[in-house]
Parts: C-alpha cells; structure tokens; sequence
C-alpha cells in the first residue's frame, strides 16, 4: 500500500486552489489535501497546525509575498512547489537554484512532473539556503549566482561580475578580483538572470556592468575600470546614450 502524503495550498485565489486539489486528488490519490490558506498569515498557521510534507505555494499572496512565511518558519520540514504567474525571470531564477515550480494558469503536464519527481526522488529539492539564495536574487538584495564551471560550482555576489562574455554555448565571467570563470551556460541565460539597472548589453557577445565603468570613448567605446575596452555595435548606441544620460 501507498504512503499517504499530507499537503497544504497556499494560493489567494479560490477558484485555482480548488482547480489544483481536483488536479491533484484525481491523479495522486496517495495526496490528502488538509488545507488551504491565502495569506502569509493563515499560511503561517496552517502549516503549524498541519505538519504537511507538501506545499504548493503562491508567490503572490493577499497580505504579500509568500517568502514572508520563512521569516518565522526557520526550518522548514517539507517540500514545496512554487506556483508562479511571473514569467521568465522568475522562472529562471526558479530554475537556477533548482527548485521545483508551476506556472499560471496551471500547467497541469507539469505540475504532474513535479509531483512524481518529488515523489520518486523521496528528497526535497527545496532547502532554506536554496530559498534565501533565491529570495535576495528576486529582491535585488545581495543577489548571488552559482556557477557551474567544468568541475566546480562557485558561488558569487552579482555585484562582483564586472563583465560576460559569450563563448558559444559557454560564457567568460570576469570578477572584480580578477578572477574569470568559464561558465558552463550560454551567455542569453544569465542575461535573463542579471538586474537590469545594473548591466548593459554592449553588443550580443558581451555585457558589462555599469558600475565597473570608467570612460566611455567617443560615445562608442567603454573603459572598463580593470582597463578592458568594450566596443558597443551599432545597434546598442542608442541604448549608450540613454546610459550617459542617466550616469550624468
């Protein structure tokens, strides 16, 4: 026989939490779902009365971000898969610290993947570190990438890349400590990952950091402050001199 797994909703809108419990329920009969909540607050003391194994877990809550609810649960003892309505961004940096996620409106072949993967790995994919790595990331608050290099995965500050620089499907990351990491992603998946007020794509093989310049060359050319010279493309100028503006 079966495990019989208990598992929470956390989603504001009523008529997806009843959506996502008949999804579930009708595949998974080994799931009971024992609640559902729509706020951090109510999550909060659902999952203390509850004790669950799974959650499914709304980013977008009532009284705000479910991220809220790891301030006051420390250490957390169950999984969670992520229900998410952001597109893209939110989705790679989901996929980035490999966490589990569904996205709205319910993908349901998906969300039947996450479950039997859950279900079949028997370990949690989500951890505390994993979720404050992704929170800061989100928020722009000491945001870090980890990096998978050819036989190492480094952790960096955002903050710290001065520039990258595609290598086919792998990219050159050069550090303010002189470092240069050979990234074994291609270039376009961190473009998607970096905060937009902070970089700019010089031309399609390389972006820069903004705080790391030192000149800009006839409006065509940036010095970099490790001395490097960047050539903008054609293309970009316009987009350069919207940045000297807002630099001067």
């Amino acid at each position: 026989m079966s495990r019989q797994i208990n598992a929470i909703i956390i989603e504001d809108n009523i008529e997806a939490q009843e959506y996502l419990s008949h999804i579930v329920q009708n595949h998974f009969p080994t799931i009971r779902i024992l609640g559902c909540a729509t706020s951090v607050e109510q999550s909060i003391q659902l999952i203390n009365k509850t004790d669950p194994e799974l959650v499914f877990m709304d980013i977008e809550l009532t009284d705000g971000l479910s991220f809220e609810i790891f301030d006051t649960i420390k250490v957390p003892s169950f999984e969670v898969i992520f229900i998410t309505a952001f597109e893209n961004f939110m989705q790679k940096a989901l996929e980035h610290f490999a966490l589990s996620y569904i996205t709205k409106p319910i993908d349901i072949p998906k969300l039947i993947a996450a479950i039997h993967h859950y279900l079949q790995l028997k370990q949690r994919l989500f951890t505390i570190e994993k979720f404050e790595l992704l929170r800061d990331l989100t928020q722009n608050k000491n945001g870090k990438l980890l990096i998978q290099t050819t036989n190492e995965h480094v952790l960096i500050k955002i903050e710290t890349i001065i520039k990258l620089e595609a290598e086919g499907n792998y990219t050159y990351i050069f550090l303010d400590d002189g470092r240069k990491l050979l990234a074994s992603k291609a270039m376009k998946y961190y473009e998607s990952l970096l905060p937009e007020v902070s970089f700019f794509k010089a031309h399609r093989s390389t972006i820069i950091n903004i705080n790391y310049i030192a000149s800009i060359y006839k409006k065509e050319t940036i010095i970099l402050t490790n001395s490097d010279k960047v050539h903008v493309s054609v293309r970009n100028k316009g987009k350069l001199m919207k940045l000297i503006q807002m630099l001067s």
